[in-house]
């Protein structure tokens, strides 16, 4: 998934409103942060794919380290050890879910690469096959999870716009014509995207409207 991942952090910050939402959005994007740090430097390998549809242009080739359950679950329990150290339970506890959370949606878009154990045992229920279904699916989504939260929020205006910068992100993914990208590129340009979105999480956290 994509914006999918940011609606479950707007979904987090409703339950635990004291957490940064520019922190949520970097736990529910932790996954793909690792996997295409590590594409970077050569530990992990994707490719790109020629198609159509936008949702299969990158193939993932090898991400036992970001991408399996085995791993996933070691990252989440570290990351709710590392805060509840530093700050209390509850944060570990939202965090935590906020990691573990992109494998159990990837796994409902993606074809059979998501491995349970390191290389092997892959899965995956292909939701991206029917690319028309998958866009909605998740934008919708996102678009209630960013209503749930605007429900209560005092910053209404900061996170309209957030939620409306997502949006064209995510459409202009869809419908951008086929464009052949490296493993290099994609992975820089997605990193690049990564940290847009998390500025300006923290940029609705510190305003006033």
């Amino acid at each position: 998934m994509f914006v999918g991942h940011y609606g479950v952090g707007f979904l987090l910050k409703k339950r635990f409103n004291e957490i940064p939402l520019w922190l949520l959005f970097i736990s529910v994007q932790f996954v793909d942060i690792l996997a295409f740090s590590f594409v970077l430097l050569g530990i992990e390998i994707i490719k790109y794919n020629p198609s159509a549809n936008p949702f299969l242009r990158t193939i993932i080739e090898y991400v036992p380290y970001s991408h399996s359950l085995f791993a996933n679950l070691i990252l989440s329990f570290t990351v709710f050890l590392i805060f509840w150290r530093i700050k209390n339970k509850l944060w570990g506890i939202a965090l935590s879910i906020g990691v573990l959370s992109h494998w159990f949606l990837d796994i409902l878009v993606h074809v059979s690469d998501m491995p349970l154990f390191h290389n092997s045992l892959k899965v995956g229920m292909g939701l991206w096959k029917f690319p028309l279904i998958a866009f909605i699916i998740e934008f919708s989504m996102f678009i209630l999870a960013g209503f749930f939260l605007l429900k209560s929020s005092h910053k209404i205006k900061r996170h309209i716009f957030l939620i409306i910068l997502l949006s064209i992100s995510f459409g202009s993914m869809y419908f951008s014509p086929e464009a052949e990208a490296t493993a290099a590129m994609a992975s820089i340009f997605s990193l690049t995207l990564y940290t847009v979105f998390t500025a300006l999480a923290y940029w609705c956290d510190r305003g006033k409207n």
